[in-house]
């Protein structure tokens, strides 16, 4: 991994108001992914499967914004 994770306080606390339990299934489908390359199959159902994409979504957002401002 040679590119920034940008975890902003938004996602943090999207991550935080959920369940315990979906609070580590998507931070495990996150580490696993972002950070070790995994791929994401079917350790999520699909009310998790939605949940990850959308903070996937923000977190690649935010590391591309953090990234771009790195590169002024």
């Amino acid at each position: 991994m040679n590119t920034p994770i940008v975890l902003s306080k938004n996602v943090l606390n999207t991550i935080k108001s959920l369940p315990h339990r979906q609070q580590l299934a998507i931070v495990s489908a996150i580490a696993g992914e972002m950070i070790f390359g995994a791929v994401v199959g079917n350790e999520l159902n699909e009310e998790e499967r939605r949940l990850y994409e959308v903070i996937k979504t923000d977190i690649c957002r935010d590391s591309k914004s953090y990234i771009s401002r790195l590169a002024v």
